[in-house]
């Protein structure tokens, strides 16, 4: 069996147990196996990786097994991603708006919670899943709104995505964080039953933990920063952080997060998101709050697609008439984070809601998008670990091709990054355990579902 140049699209509509995928280009960070950049060939066994070689050798097509001949196309594992919004996506086919100021977004979505049904939420999530898997997403990280802390049993997208942690099971692994301000840990009683019910998510350590999740707001009271960490030892949980998604020099929390990270030993478990404030301090600032992340261990997360949205936006929708264009950008600075050696990650965040009006779950756009706001060169092969092995490291599963883990792989025609990221979503195919994903599973849903769905019919 042959086929070359590249076009899975011909290939059987199921693969044979055993057989060699030839001239990958897959960047020299996730994977094992010859050293350099320059095409690979990786054997795929019974839907694992097998070996990764720098040619197919000799006397395996004479063996009997398969060689497909990719024509230098590059293969990536399947996608991380490790901030989501599940619980809000889609709510602009549910009659929403989109806001272009935080916390007015915040407030109006806020407000919308009372109207958000399971059968709803069901639709709407059940929407994004399908629409991540078809992109090549493998796990996700997707944060629930979570109103009050007291209630044992968890707001009802707690209670959904629970429901449907299970069914997808294999193919999309969720992971579970909740989202509330930091200041609803000022009541022991219900930060403790939050933990509690947090904990209790992770079924025995099956599947991908849950975390604690608060937003650091400014001017947030950091008072309560030492419970969030007692909280997450006494129960087991890794700590997520919304900080400093603004462009207010003075406001930085990050740094406070940071120090307690290092004195507790629990950077390895912590992860900030947005922290856009790092790119609007002086050099000064900057370099001695990257220093302390460092040296905390903790991962950074970069959301372009919010992130440039919503920050220096000037106006919200309700003073249409004073729009002006953002002079300033969103983005955390990546390329000083890097230097540093700190854990770095690009996130999808926000989808078709009041917070970002466009997005659509795909990490590989999202690269593309960084790799143009943030002037990332050659974005494939020195940043593809952004959306693949370092948020899989933080949620602690597989994100590189090396022997022994799963063939999860997205594959892609285009052979280098001037190729893959100006076309990202043309001719892509997932593989998922080593075989194609059926048709019904590869085309991304139809947005008339969302109006066929009814979101917001009377219970």
């Amino acid at each position: 069996m042959s086929c070359g140049p590249f076009h899975p699209s011909r290939w059987p509509e199921r693969l044979p147990a055993r057989y060699w995928l030839a001239q990958a280009q897959v960047p020299t960070p996730l994977r094992e196996g010859p050293a350099g950049p320059g095409p690979v060939a990786l054997l795929v066994e019974e839907g694992h990786i097998a070996a990764v070689e720098a040619t197919v050798p000799a006397g395996a097509t004479s063996a009997g097994t398969p060689v497909l001949d990719l024509d230098g196309a590059t293969v990536l594992p399947a996608f991380t991603d490790i901030h989501t919004h599940l619980d809000k996506g889609d709510l602009l086919a549910a009659g929403l708006a989109p806001e272009r100021d935080l916390f007015a977004a915040v407030a109006l979505v806020r407000d919308d919670h009372a109207r958000w049904t399971e059968a709803e939420l069901r639709a709407r999530i059940g929407f994004a899943l399908r629409t991540a898997q078809a992109h090549g997403t493998r796990a996700l990280n997707t944060y629930v709104d979570w109103p009050d802390p007291a209630a044992p049993e968890g707001p009802p997208a707690w209670r959904v995505l629970r429901e449907l942690r299970r069914q997808w099971a294999g193919r999309v692994e969720l992971a579970l964080t909740s989202l509330l301000s930091i200041d609803r840990l000022a009541d022991a009683a219900a930060a403790e039953t939050l933990a509690r019910t947090l904990a209790a998510a992770n079924d025995g350590g099956r599947g991908l933990a849950a975390a604690l999740g608060l937003f650091v707001y400014p001017g947030a009271p950091l008072q309560w920063l030492p419970r969030a960490f007692d909280l997450a030892e006494r129960f087991g949980l890794a700590l997520d952080f919304h900080v400093d998604e603004h462009l207010d020099p003075p406001v930085a929390n990050i740094g406070a997060v940071a120090r307690l990270a290092r004195e507790r030993g629990y950077g390895a478990r912590t992860v900030c998101g947005h922290a856009c404030v790092l790119g609007a301090l002086d050099e000064g600032e900057r370099d001695r709050l990257l220093d302390d992340i460092a040296a905390s261990g903790l991962t950074l997360v970069s959301l372009p697609y919010t992130n440039l949205y919503l920050q220096d936006s000037g106006s919200s929708t309700t003073h249409a008439d004073r729009r002006r264009t953002p002079r300033r950008r969103g983005l955390l600075p990546v390329h000083e984070a890097r230097a540093r050696g700190i854990a770095l990650a690009f996130g999808s965040d926000n989808h078709r809601d009041p917070f970002h009006p466009a997005g659509d779950l795909d990490p590989l756009q999202a690269l593309a998008l960084a790799a143009t706001a943030a002037q990332l060169d050659d974005g494939l092969e020195h940043w593809a670990d952004t959306i693949t092995s370092a948020p899989a490291a933080f949620l602690g599963h597989a994100g590189r091709l090396v022997v022994g883990a799963p063939a999860d792989l997205v594959l892609h025609p285009g052979r280098r990054s001037a190729e893959v990221l100006s076309r990202p979503h043309a001719g892509r195919q997932v593989l998922r355990a080593g075989q194609l994903l059926a048709p019904h599973e590869a085309g991304l849903p139809d947005f008339r579902e969302l109006d066929l769905a009814d979101l917001r019919r009377p219970a």
